[in-house]
């Protein structure tokens, strides 16, 4: 239950073998490479622009792919999709399955087919389009193209504003020769023809510019009812065409699996050639840096062997503490790895800290229980997570999120048993302790509980120094705030419980002077000058203050249980007076009670999540933890289609 052991490798081989090195090295996984920098005139990067950018361009079309299909695909439940889950699949059976499949004639077969069916669904547009444009004017008789030939008469068709219609209509009736026709309106423009002589035309044009009329000009070889039919039975012929080539790729849904096999495929060779531009080169020699567990060490070697030969050499050595290179991989049992997301969330440790995870675990667990506090609520979501972890196929992240949430229904049935609480006041418990009631006892609880996190959390600085080879530290900054905190609180406990000897209270005062006195002193040990060493040992001092505001923080731990007991009891009492209402009241109260009880749950558990993450960063890790470690990185690309499973 710790930080996995890491060592430190050099290796030199051959850059005709590298190929089939990085091949091995992704079946293997446990490899983490180092961006190695030139301080070498003789060496140079790596670099594989050209490459790189060919995968991306063939992933781009492998999503493309994937995404048409899935547009095609039946769509599932997210219960169905639950119980289905990911397929498994090893990494060869990925190679094995890609390098089958004919993926450029496959996705060239697509993308003719997409392409015709987006060309079909323009001309479907376009003419809708055309339709719309020429529905006012399906009025209008005759063949508007005959009207081009006229030698004598000018025909405009065209659109004018209601409100101007009238001045527009009176003026042509003052001019002989002149006929024009009402067609329809639409969305308050009126659409027109007007016919005249052109012996009237100047006259006429300025009437129609001057009263706004806009010509249109009207694209139909027939009569406008023509054309309309016409574009109508072409749009069906359309859409049986289109129905055909949707049918034609529903019909390629067998390949999805392909493509999404193919995508990893080459997301992973991606990674292994990415991986490459981490070395460094000569003319013939490729010289690699990374980090590997160091229980894998011999099989590293044995591939290695294997697979080159003597054409190596290797440098390995146990990677040093300090080195801020050195990756993280965190190895904790079945309880506290569910956990291992709060931990990633905040900051992956460095290699010379400890992996605070199994250290917090069990705290986070009794503070949400605490906070939920319900045997009721808890018994829910443990059932659910249990019933989902034995139901559905889920991935190892979904497992662990659902194995989290199990825990904290656990806990919170335990304290909804000594809070003697099931849905608030349904069933009438035993409480060993009632929140709603007991509240010096909530309080001293919280406090208590609050005491032993901050007292464990300097302890563990307090190993971190020693285990580093200072002692010295370990007292000043550890010790002394023991005896600070210690003499407090013993004091204020020798005050408030009645029959405690007097000494007791000067002892503890003593110690928590001492505690003090040695704060003072220390606290600005690193500093030079007696000025910065006074004043720092001030500010240390005054870091009381913040001890204060930490135990204050725990009161939360009340506070929550208490708010989510009182809108439980609330909604029961709502519910109960509903209930004698007769039937109507009945199922408004189930309602009511099944509605408002679930939504408490929700908000309890979401508070205890949120509240006991509060209470691990800020309260504990600021005592011992720093963080900024980075993650390990397998040489294996997380897939989003399969779960990819160990050789």
């Amino acid at each position: 239950m710790a930080i996995v052991k890491m060592s430190k490798f050099n290796l030199f081989s051959f850059d005709k073998d590298r190929e089939n090195l990085l091949k091995k090295l992704q079946f293997f996984k446990y490899v983490h490479f180092n961006d190695l920098e030139v301080d070498d005139e003789a060496a140079e990067e790596f670099v594989t622009p050209h490459t790189i950018s060919k995968i991306d361009e063939k992933l781009g079309k492998t999503k493309w792919s994937i995404d048409l299909l899935e547009s095609y695909e039946e769509k599932k439940s997210s219960i169905e999709e639950l119980k289905e889950g990911k397929k498994s699949l090893t990494l060869s059976q990925i190679i094995k399955r890609a390098k089958e499949f004919e993926f450029d004639d496959n996705y060239k077969k697509l993308y003719n087919l997409k392409s015709n069916l987006d060309e079909l669904h323009q001309n479907v547009l376009t003419n809708k389009s055309l339709i719309d444009e020429l529905t006012p004017w399906e009025n209008l008789e005759g063949n508007l193209s005959d009207s081009n030939n006229f030698k004598n008469v000018i025909v405009d068709t065209g659109t004018i504003f209601y409100k101007y219609y009238d001045g527009l209509v009176s003026e042509l009736n003052e001019i002989e020769l002149c006929y024009y026709e009402k067609l329809g309106i639409k969305d308050n423009v009126i659409y027109m023809i007007v016919i005249y002589d052109k012996s009237v035309e100047e006259e006429v044009k300025e009437i129609l510019r001057s009263n706004i009329f806009s010509s249109v000009v009207i694209k139909a070889e027939g009569s406008v009812k023509e054309e309309i039919e016409l574009l109508k039975k072409k749009n069906k012929e359309f859409e049986e065409k289109i129905k055909k080539l949707d049918e034609e790729i529903k019909g390629h849904l067998d390949l999805l699996e392909d493509f999404r096999i193919y995508y990893d495929y080459l997301s992973n060779k991606k990674l292994k050639e990415v991986s490459s531009e981490n070395f460094l080169k000569t003319d013939t020699v490729d010289i690699i840096e990374g980090y590997l567990p160091s229980d894998k060490e011999q099989d590293f070697i044995a591939l290695l062997d294997r697979e080159l030969g003597t054409d190596y050499y290797i440098e390995i050595k146990d990677a040093q503490p300090d080195d801020k290179d050195v990756p993280i991989k965190l190895k904790n049992n079945n309880f506290v790895k569910p956990f291992e997301s709060l931990t990633q969330m905040y900051s992956m440790p460095k290699y010379n800290e400890i992996d605070p995870t199994p250290l917090f675990a069990p705290f986070y667990f009794i503070f949400a229980g605490i906070m939920v506090g319900d045997m009721g609520y808890g018994l829910i979501l443990f059932l659910a997570s249990f019933v989902a972890l034995k139901v559905f196929n889920l991935d190892k992240a979904k497992k662990r999120l659902i194995t989290f949430f199990m825990y904290l229904g656990i806990s919170a049935v335990i304290w909804g048993f000594i809070f003697g609480s099931f849905f608030g006041d349904v069933l009438p418990l035993k409480a060993f302790i009632d929140p709603s009631k007991d509240y010096v006892a909530m309080i001293m609880l919280s406090m208590i509980l609050g005491g032993v996190h901050i007292f464990f959390a300097l302890g563990i600085k307090g190993y971190m120094d020693i285990r580093d080879g200072k002692p010295l530290d370990a007292l000043y900054d550890v010790g002394s705030w023991y005896m600070i905190l210690t003499g407090v609180i013993v004091a204020l406990g020798a005050k408030a419980i009645p029959g405690i000897p007097n000494i007791v209270f000067n002892i503890a005062l003593g110690v928590m002077i001492l505690g003090m006195v040695i704060v003072l002193l220390t606290g600005g040990r690193e500093e030079k000058s007696v000025g910065g060493k006074i004043g720092w040992g001030v500010y240390s001092l005054y870091g009381i203050t913040s001890y204060f505001g930490d135990f204050v923080s725990y009161i939360r731990l009340m506070a929550l249980a208490l708010s989510g007991s009182f809108i439980a009891i609330a909604v029961n009492i709502i519910v109960n007076m509903l209930m004698d209402s007769g039937i109507a009241g009945i199922i408004g109260g189930g309602i009511i009670f099944v509605v408002f009880q679930l939504f408490n749950m929700f908000l309890s558990f979401l508070s205890a999540y949120v509240h006991s993450a509060r209470l691990t960063y800020v309260e504990m890790f600021n005592k011992f933890y720093e963080g900024g470690g980075i993650p390990f990185r397998e040489m294996v690309a997380e897939s989003n289609y399969f779960n990819i499973e160990e050789e």
